[in-house]
């Protein structure tokens, strides 16, 4: 049995670490990035307290309490550097991968059209390995779309990195509006990602 609660301050070690173990281990650009996991560690607690304010976020539960998956969220005009001078140095840790994000966005998204309150982010879901495949991140999707609704939201984006999260997110009602095939970007002239495969995909849900 799987129980989704709002992510709390009680959460909120356990899921930087949990949040450190997926990112750095399944997220495909991370694994290019290679961070030293002990550096990343108190910076991904210092993210998910951050996040952990805005109301937004969600936790997956076993029936032993344990977790077993997050969807952290924010609105899309928060720009989470705001945050602080460690959470700008912890980002810069990750160049290329911000930069094309922000490139996915700006081009799939009319940002100038889009005022505060109305379209919530998906920043990242994870599921723990010995979990997934058992519809943990469909659950944590339903239950964003739940709350953002109920918050006054009118729409829900998120990027997605890998087909994985690109077909979980299409199973609740997405759809995808553009993607960036990943050797085609470049920054600075210099291709980061040359080596990996596949596409950065923006996902829309109206609500």
């Amino acid at each position: 049995m799987t129980i989704i609660v709002p992510l709390s301050s009680y959460h909120i070690s356990k899921a930087a670490r949990l949040y450190t173990d997926v990112f750095l281990n399944d997220e495909p650009t991370s694994v290019l990035h290679a961070p030293d996991p002990a550096m990343f560690l108190p910076f991904a607690e210092i993210y998910v307290r951050a996040v952990f304010t805005k109301n937004l976020s969600f936790v997956s539960l076993d029936q032993s309490s344990e977790m077993t998956g997050f969807i952290f969220c924010l609105d899309l005009l928060s720009d989470i550097r705001d945050e602080g001078e460690e959470m700008v140095q912890f980002l810069s840790h990750f160049r290329e991968t911000v930069a094309l994000i922000e490139k996915l966005e700006e081009t799939y998204l009319d940002l100038s059209r889009i005022t505060p309150g109305t379209v919530l982010h998906v920043f990242q879901i994870g599921v723990d390995a010995r979990h997934r495949k058992s519809g943990i991140a469909k659950e944590l999707i339903t239950r964003v779309i739940s709350w953002g609704k109920n918050q006054g939201y009118s729409r829900i984006v998120a990027d997605c990195t890998s087909m994985a999260s690109l077909r979980s997110f299409e199973s609740c009602g997405f759809q995808c509006t553009g993607s960036i095939p990943y050797d085609s970007f470049t920054i600075d002239g210099k291709n980061f990602f040359s080596n990996l495969n596949g596409s950065i995909s923006l996902v829309v849900k109206n609500l």
